[in-house]
């Protein structure tokens, strides 16, 4: 049973979080390999590649879990990939244009709040949840734009990293296993892209420290120039999140919850999604003044980690209900995970 288990998850979990890191790991990287005076237009063609990161892990993952799927798809829940796919599509086209973050936090709400409203339609669904859905891809995309703004590249890649592993759990709870193996994997490649953009982010604060610290003049004007979008201790962000790619990740996330509701056979409450989904708020507490002087590492740190305690503390309390639920009934239930091992033989 152990070698079906890791083959399994290796198929569907640790391949498609691969392809998503090479997406987004290989676009920070072509950005570290330019030097400083031509990153301008590398850096926006690596943002959409940032965009892409989670969806093609997910995507990937639900290929190679339930095979391709037909349009219209057979059942209501195979309407992911598509519709995941399209957030993927519109994050990336306007992370790709140069503009404001609340204009594009407002076309891409509107765009994929639309889209979601229309067709993301799941069993027991009537035009109030439909109208719930298109509100919480405005209140959590601009939280999450919020969130975009305000945290480094690699403390936004971890928070969302944690929102969808809790989902993803949110998912195992509610005998919806095969989809919270999705989700994960999606957080694995968020995480991933996290560490290789905080690891070339310190190897470029150290070189700019090095060119700094060197007698040469041109170095000190090369460093002067860098200095203007690295200042002080702060390391240089080579690929910051665009508030687009953070929205239509904010969008997915409220997508998946919602699928992982519909389809709840277990005691998942509509408190626990929601309380996952607006984890990224508490990021929002630490405010800049709180972390000033502090090295960047201190500020993903405390971020990620309020981030990872309502998570927790979510899954736990989710946890505490279904085991008294089930002790009331005087049985438990099915092991979601043998019941997905056996679907997908």
């Amino acid at each position: 049973m152990l070698p079906e288990v890791l083959l399994y998850l290796v198929k569907v979990l640790l391949l498609p979080a691969l392809a998503g890191l090479a997406v987004g790991g290989l676009g920070v990287l072509m950005v570290a390999r330019r030097a400083a005076s031509d990153r301008a237009r590398t850096v926006r063609a690596a943002q959409v590649a940032q965009a892409l990161a989670a969806p093609v892990a997910f995507v990937a993952s639900f290929l190679l879990e339930t095979g391709p799927v037909g349009l219209p798809p057979a059942e209501r829940w195979h309407v992911l990939p598509y519709a995941v796919g399209a957030a993927a599509i519109v994050g990336a086209i306007v992370s790709g244009v140069r503009m404001a973050w609340w204009v594009q936090w407002s076309i891409v709400v509107a765009v994929l709040g639309s889209l979601a409203w229309k067709f993301v339609v799941f069993p027991a669904s009537n035009p109030y949840i439909q109208a719930g859905l298109f509100a919480a891809i405005v209140l959590a995309g601009l939280l999450w734009s919020a969130v975009a703004r305000d945290a480094c590249s690699v403390g936004m890649a971890m928070m969302s990293a944690i929102v969808f592993a809790g989902i993803g759990v949110l998912m195992v709870l509610a005998n919806f296993a095969s989809l919270g193996v999705m989700s994960i994997a999606a957080a694995a490649a968020l995480a991933g892209l996290g560490m290789v953009s905080g690891a070339l982010n310190l190897r470029e604060d150290a070189q700019l420290r090095k060119a700094s610290a060197a007698p040469d003049a041109q170095h000190r004007v090369d460093d002067a120039a860098a200095g203007a979008a690295c200042p002080g201790d702060a390391a240089c962000e080579l690929v910051p999140w665009t508030a687009a790619a953070a929205t239509s990740l904010a969008a997915i996330a409220c997508v998946l919850a919602l699928c992982g509701h519909a389809y709840n056979y277990g005691e998942v409450r509509p408190v626990h999604w929601a309380a996952i989904l607006l984890s990224p708020f508490f990021a929002l507490l630490v405010c800049k003044p709180c972390l000033r002087g502090a090295k960047p590492i201190v500020g993903v740190a405390w971020r990620a980690g309020l981030c990872l305690v309502v998570v927790l503390a979510t899954i736990v309390n989710a946890i505490g209900a279904g085991s008294t639920e089930a002790t009331s009934d005087g049985a438990a239930g099915d092991d979601p995970m043998m019941d997905m091992l056996e679907e997908s033989k």
